[in-house]
C-alpha cells in the first residue's frame, strides 16, 4: 500500500508492507473481539506495570543510596571509541615491536563526532589517568591485552599512568582539549 502526502513545496510518501497492515488488522480484531482467540500481534502502548506490593506498613518513601561515583555507560559509543584507544595505545607501549600511529589516531579521535562526549566520559572517570585505568582492568580481566597481562596491580597502576602522560603530551598537539584532563598529580599514589 503507498500513501503520498502533499503539502506546498513538501511531498511524503510512505510505503506500508503487509506485515504492517497485517498487525493492525490483528490489533483491531483482538480489541473487538477479545474473546475471539486472536492473539495480539501488535499493541501500541505498553501495559501499564502492576503496582508493587509493599510488605511494609511505613508511607515513608525509600532512599536510595547516594554515590560520588558519576553513572558510567559503559554500552555508549563514546566509552567505546575511548576503549578502542586505549587499546590502541596499549599496544607495545614502551616496548619493542611494530608501534600503532598514535599520534594519527589521538587526530582521528579529535575530529570524531563524539569527541566531545568521550571529553566528558574521561573528565567523568576522574582524568586521563583514571579513565586509562577503568578500561585497563577491564581489559586485564577480559584478558584482552597481552602488554598488561602478565603484570601484578602496582606494575598496572605505574603503567597506566606512564600511557596516560603519553597521552597527554601527543594530545597537547593533536587534541587539546584531551590533555588538558591529565591529573597533575597522580590518583594512583593514594
Amino acid at each position: 500500500m503507498r500513501y503520498k502526502m502533499n503539502a506546498e513545496k513538501i511531498e511524503v510518501s510512505i510505503e506500508i508492507d503487509d506485515s504492517f497492515v497485517e498487525a493492525i488488522l490483528g490489533l483491531i480484531r483482538a480489541i473487538e473481539c477479545p474473546d475471539s482467540g486472536v492473539e495480539e500481534v501488535y499493541r501500541p502502548v505498553p501495559p501499564e506495570p502492576e503496582a508493587p506490593s509493599s510488605t511494609s506498613t511505613s508511607e515513608e518513601p525509600v532512599e536510595e543510596p547516594v554515590t560520588d561515583e558519576p553513572e558510567i555507560d559503559r554500552t555508549s559509543v563514546e566509552y567505546n571509541e575511548w576503549v578502542h584507544y586505549v587499546l590502541m595505545w596499549l599496544q607495545n607501549f614502551d616496548q619493542e615491536g611494530e608501534q600503532p600511529d598514535r599520534g594519527e589516531k589521538t587526530r582521528t579521535l579529535g575530529m570524531n563526532r563524539y569527541s566531545g562526549k568521550v571529553l566528558k566520559l574521561v573528565h567523568a572517570l576522574g582524568g586521563i589517568t583514571q579513565a586509562v585505568k577503568d578500561v585497563g582492568e577491564l581489559a586485564y580481566q577480559a584478558n584482552e591485552s597481552a602488554r598488561i597481562a602478565d603484570l601484578g596491580p602496582d606494575e598496572r597502576d605505574a603503567l597506566y599512568r606512564l600511557v596516560a602522560e603519553n597521552m597527554a603530551q601527543v594530545s597537547s598537539i593533536f587534541f587539546a582539549d584531551l590533555s588538558d584532563l591529565l591529573e597533575y598529580h597522580n590518583p594512583l599514589e593514594d
